[in-house]
Order: structure tokens, then sequence, then C-alpha cells
């Protein structure tokens, strides 16, 4: 590949597109890192290796991502952190819904959002403690 990288712009563009079904994804994914291709060709390029209804090509794609997460363990880390922030969220959501509903609270559909885009897990707390003695829905959500 090193004869590539002296290539750029729409040459580069079209190479890629041509070479892209017939090489293996690990080269596929090597120029992609390496290449400077434009935007959209990377971004074509990247649909073309897209989750999968076929069993086999979809764990060869969840192996490459293994690989890839092993190689980086800081977008590794990243990602499980947003996956415990979103689970923290999800819990804190669910926790106020119980006790509004076992208090009796109706949650119009105003308040369903309010509640569900609330991105704040201390926020999604302190409407908690409030639910506990409110005395509307509205009165635990200020």
């Amino acid at each position: 590949m090193p004869f590539l990288v002296a290539r750029s712009g729409r040459a580069l563009d079209e190479f890629a597109r041509w070479v892209a079904p017939r090489r293996e994804v690990e080269w596929v994914l090597s120029m992609l890192q390496y290449m400077p291709m434009s935007p959209w060709t990377q971004e074509e390029l990247k649909r073309r290796f897209a989750r999968s209804d076929d069993p086999e090509i979809e764990a060869r794609r969840q192996g490459i991502l293994r690989t890839l997460l092993a190689d980086s363990p800081e977008v590794k880390e990243e990602l499980i952190e947003e996956g415990q922030q979103e689970g923290r969220l999800t819990e804190a959501r669910a926790a106020l819904r119980t006790v509004l509903a076992r208090r009796g609270l109706a949650l119009s559909p105003a308040l369903e959002a309010q509640i569900d885009g609330c991105v704040d897990v201390a926020t999604l707390h302190r409407w908690l403690e409030q639910a506990v003695t409110a005395s509307s829905a509205e009165e635990a959500l200020t």
C-alpha cells in the first residue's frame, strides 16, 4: 500500500470503492485507517461493513470489532462508561416511575417526556426523593 499513500483525491476514492469488494476486510480496514480519502468514501466503505442478517458475516464483523477495541483500550473504556451512564439513567427513570405509580400519581404525556428527556442522574434522583412525599406528579418533577 505505500504507493497509495502518495495518492489522494478522486483517484484514491475511485480506487477504494473498486478494491473494497475485492480484498479481505482486514486489508480494507487498514486502507481506511491510513489512506487520505474523502470522508464520503470512508463512510461508504464503513457502510459496507454494517450489521448483517447473515450469522457468519455478522460473527466475522463482530470479531473485527473486538480486535479493534482490544487495540484501542481508551475507546473501549469510553464505550463502557457510556453504557454504564445509560444504565444509571434507565434505572433512575424506572425507580421514579415505580414510586409515582405506587403512590397513584399519574404522569401526563408531557411529564413522561420530561422524564425520558432528562439526562442528568442527579436530577432524576432529586425527583425520586420528591416523589416520595409529593402530592402530584407535577410537584415531584419540579
